[in-house]
Order: C-alpha cells, then sequence, then structure tokens
C-alpha cells in the first residue's frame, strides 16, 4: 500500500526545528512520493518497488539516499537509528539503486530498491526508512537576486514495513482512555500488540452527547506495533472548508465498531 502524493523537504537547521514540509517547499523545491511503502514477502522472496523524487527548483539538484532504521517514542513520533545496526534489523537485505541521484531543473526521476527476503526468514516485522536529503546545504549568502539564503538541511524519510510470512498482529483491547486534540478531550482506545507485524485501526464510533447530538468519531489510523501499547483516538471527521469544528458536551455514549487484526472491537461505553 502506498501514499502516492509527493511530499517536501522541510528542515531548518539553523533554528534546529521541525517545520510543516510546505513552509519550504520554495525553498528547497523538492519532494517524495509515495510517503510511506507497506508491503508483504515470503521467505526467499525478492521485492522491487520504486520512489519518485521532484525537483522542482530552478537549479539542478543532487540528492543522496540511505537506510537508517527507526522505531517509535512514547510520544508518538519517530526515532531514527543511524549507524551501528540495531539488533533484528533488516536494513542488510535492502538495496538501494544508487547512493545519489542529479535530477535537472523541474524534473522528477525514479529511484529503484529491492528488498532481499532471506530463505530462512522467519515470520515478522522487517522495517526501514529510505532517508533523502540534498547533497548541498544552501549556504547563507545575500544571492544574485537579492534574497537572503540561510543554510538549510532537508531531509526526508519514506517509512517502509515489510510482513514477513503468515506474521499477524494479535491485538488485545484493554479499555478506554483519553486524551486531547486541539484543546478538545476525545476518547481513545487502548491497544496492545503481542503479535509479530503491525496493524491499524478502521472504522468509526457514534457518540451521543447529553443534548441527542450525534457525532461520528473515526478512529485513527496509527500504527500498533508489536510489543507496543497505544492509545487510538476517537476523533471527529476534520470540518471541510468554510465548517466550524464540531462541539459537543459530556457525557457521550459510544457505541460501534473497530476492526484491527482480524478482530472486532465492540465499542459500547459512556465517556464521562
Amino acid at each position: 500500500m502506498r501514499s502516492n502524493c509527493f511530499h517536501s523537504l522541510g528542515l531548518l537547521a539553523v533554528a534546529g526545528l521541525w517545520l510543516p514540509a510546505q513552509s519550504f517547499a520554495a525553498t528547497l523545491g523538492a519532494g517524495v512520493s509515495p510517503s510511506k511503502f507497506e508491503l508483504r514477502a515470503k521467505p526467499g522472496q525478492v521485492l522491487r518497488d520504486t520512489l519518485t523524487v521532484l525537483n522542482a527548483s530552478e537549479e539542478p539538484s543532487e540528492f543522496q539516499f540511505r537506510t537508517v532504521d527507526w522505531r517509535l517514542n512514547d510520544t508518538k513520533g519517530v526515532d531514527y537509528i543511524e549507524g551501528e545496526l540495531p539488533e533484528g534489523s533488516c536494513r542488510p537485505w535492502v538495496r538501494l539503486e544508487r547512493k545519489a541521484v542529479k535530477i535537472r531543473p523541474g524534473g522528477q526521476k525514479k529511484y529503484r530498491f529491492e528488498v532481499h527476503v532471506p530463505e530462512d526468514a522467519p515470520p515478522g516485522l522487517c522495517r526501514f526508512a529510505i532517508m533523502i536529503e540534498p547533497s548541498d546545504e544552501l549556504v547563507s549568502s545575500l544571492g544574485a537576486d537579492g534574497q537572503i539564503r540561510f543554510p538549510i538541511v532537508g531531509r526526508y524519510a519514506v517509512i517502509t514495513y515489510v510482513t514477513v510470512g503468515d506474521a499477524k498482529a494479535e491485538i488485545d483491547y484493554l479499555g478506554m482512555g483519553q486524551t486531547f486534540i486541539s484543546d478538545q478531550r476525545l476518547p481513545t482506545l487502548k491497544l496492545r500488540n503481542q503479535g509479530n507485524t503491525y496493524d491499524r485501526a478502521f472504522g468509526e464510533v457514534t457518540a451521543t452527547d447529553p443534548n441527542g447530538q450525534k457525532i461520528i468519531l473515526i478512529a485513527s489510523t496509527f500504527p500498533v506495533l508489536p510489543d507496543r501499547t497505544e492509545e487510538i483516538a476517537l476523533a471527529p471527521r476534520a470540518p471541510a472548508p468554510g465548517e466550524s469544528s464540531v462541539s459537543f458536551q459530556y457525557p457521550l455514549q459510544l457505541k460501534g465498531k473497530i476492526e484491527i487484526g482480524g478482530k472486532t472491537i465492540k465499542v459500547e461505553e459512556t465517556f464521562d
């Protein structure tokens, strides 16, 4: 499974801050598609796929490619592990087309990679990221066009999951919790994965407030990785342009079904 829209590179090294990717689309003029790969393979199989790198700038650009390991942290962010391979890493299975690619102004290139799954690979999850970054930083200077250029390093990680063999998620529902999104208190489902690959929740729950108003809450598709417990938020659909956000009162009477790991979780609870 892929997410096929282009994603721009964007990290401001001077300030040391991650910013929305769109903030530097005009500066870096680069994008990557898809944003992730979700693949399946049998032991001994060679997977082949491609991603696309776009150079929307007015100058030729060179991009470097490498693989890194990654893990989720306790704030639902991603930590990238570079250098020495951690235990269980499948990065040695990955073959990249080349270390660097030059792209003409306004051009784009397909970039190939392969995953060579060993014959004796046990059922489980192989996960890695393909890191893409420009070869040169933009140097702080006053350009001929009168524009000030700051040192910027943009990089993008294409997260890749490969489920090997008959691996599957084993999900246990541990009850409800809560989270805050845009200052709105929302219910969560506590899910524990004791299987050997990941899965994502799918489904919706109808919430009825004391005034009889019914609100549809959609399950977050945040991945539940093996040996992790995640709180999956149930949140209203994002409002369309010009629409106001949904407001409601508590307690909420929740009723619905969520599918994950081959199981159906029936939700019939009160969220105070």
